[in-house]
């Protein structure tokens, strides 16, 4: 049972319906989150617990919204996606999930809530299924608190950079935050090192009495704090703020979970703000879903010489991103933006897009189609593992694993034993 003074919660059924699609169904599959609307959630989870196929007023309903969402034929067969989200209904069913999760300070936000955070509509078919969320715990009840501390369409902004700062950006992300947080403005980042570690010190730090300062989107579990070095520090934050994310707990942080949380920055998000980002950060990922959805980006602007600036300077160069020197600029950046999203900047940061990744080192994935890209997350990194705990972590049917592993096998990027399969050691000057 939810607070009883709050009667504006969804039915705990249609909870516990999207927890369970939250397990069965990728971010990033967009006919999973089109079925979910379309059906609604109850009757979406029913149909893939079933086993059976969908009906053709179910695959009418599906597939229209599919077309209007600009899928290929080929995108919309929904007994195909009943196939790929099946393999993981061994891991749903669990309805004392929800209540072990409130009594550590967890719950689940639904779309159906009041307190959903509307500004996530503004992602179209990408809005995700669920949002998991951790407060500190104690006494109080975690769903009547998350109310204070979810982030206002206008009075929060996300703060995002590489891993690998300098002193100059760590410097400039802390003490932006620091002045945002004391202008009650929500910051929000990622949780990794680097610029998203400083943005949530500096939060912290100029939190004042009565504010939530931050929040962190992580890419896996809310049971899990990650990376395990920022442990200390999401802990702090969690006295003040929250953590959230779309993977149901439990659930591994991979590279496409990555690049998938950076849009929920984005959008949570009144403006985005990359402090420092080298050629192929990930960053420039969170202001590509920026400027899509309408999102006014700023840009910290660092030394002609600095490779950890080079992405900074390229979205100055090729995008309608605003240079930002400190928190007034960016609180003028949110005060100037429009409550209207729109594409402008999506043709032109397309050249940045695709030099997305987390590094300026080419990437063992470069080239690689989707599902190769998921099966190799999937792989565990230093053991082997089988092709069926392969489908039920990567959420893909069994032919696709096998004709995925051969891909990779002949990229000479995984390595098969009689245990079952790996990865193969990385070449000398790559990075996977």
């Amino acid at each position: 049972m939810l607070a009883d003074d709050c009667p504006t919660w969804a039915p705990e059924e249609t909870r516990q319906a999207r927890a369970d699609l939250s397990r069965l169904i990728e971010p990033g599959d967009l006919l999973g989150q089109l079925a979910v609307a379309a059906l609604g959630a109850d009757e979406a989870v029913e149909l893939i617990r079933s086993g059976r196929e969908p009906t053709a007023l179910q695959q009418h309903t599906v597939g229209e919204a599919a077309e209007s969402a600009g899928l290929m034929p080929r995108q919309r067969k929904l007994s195909e996606a009943l196939e790929r989200w099946r393999t993981r209904l061994p891991q749903i069913g669990d309805t004392q999930m929800l209540n072990s999760l409130r009594r550590q300070g967890g719950g689940l936000l639904i779309p159906e809530d009041a307190a959903w955070p509307r500004q996530l509509e503004d992602l179209g078919p990408a809005q995700p299924l669920a949002l998991w969320f951790r407060l500190a715990g104690g006494d109080s009840d975690p769903y009547r608190e998350v109310w204070g501390r979810l982030p206002g369409a206008g009075r929060s902004v996300a703060l995002v950079g590489s891993r690998e700062m300098t002193d100059y950006g760590g410097h400039v992300a802390w003490e932006a935050a620091r002045e945002l947080a004391g202008h009650s403005v929500t910051v929000i980042s990622g949780g990794a090192y680097g610029i998203d570690a400083a943005a949530h010190r500096g939060s912290v730090a100029g939190a004042q009495h009565g504010h939530w300062p931050g929040v962190a989107v992580l890419a896996g579990g809310v049971d899990r704090l990650y990376p395990a070095g920022n442990d200390r520090l999401l802990r702090d934050l969690l006295k003040q703020g929250m953590v959230l994310s779309e993977m149901a707990p439990g659930s591994a942080p991979t590279r496409h979970r990555f690049l998938q949380r950076n849009r929920l920055i984005a959008a949570l998000a009144a403006a985005v703000v990359v402090v420092e980002a080298r050629w192929r950060s990930g960053a420039l990922s969170t202001a590509h879903h920026a400027l899509d959805i309408g999102r006014p980006v700023g840009v910290v602007p660092g030394s002609v010489f600095s490779v950890s600036s080079a992405g900074c300077h390229r979205l100055l160069r090729h995008t309608p991103a605003q240079v930002v020197t400190d928190a007034a600029d960016i609180l003028e950046l949110v005060a100037a933006a429009t409550p209207h999203p729109g594409a402008e900047g999506q043709d032109c940061i397309e050249t940045v897009q695709d030099h997305v990744t987390n590094d300026d080192s080419p990437s063992v994935v470069d080239g690689l189609d989707e599902v190769a890209r998921r099966i190799y997350d999937a792989l565990p990194v230093r053991r082997v593992t089988t092709p069926g705990r392969l489908s039920a972590i990567a959420g893909l049917p069994m032919p696709q694993i096998y004709g995925g592993l051969s891909r990779l096998e002949r990229r000479k990027l995984v390595r098969r034993t009689q245990g079952g399969w790996g990865r193969s050691a990385p070449s000398r000057g790559s990075r996977s």
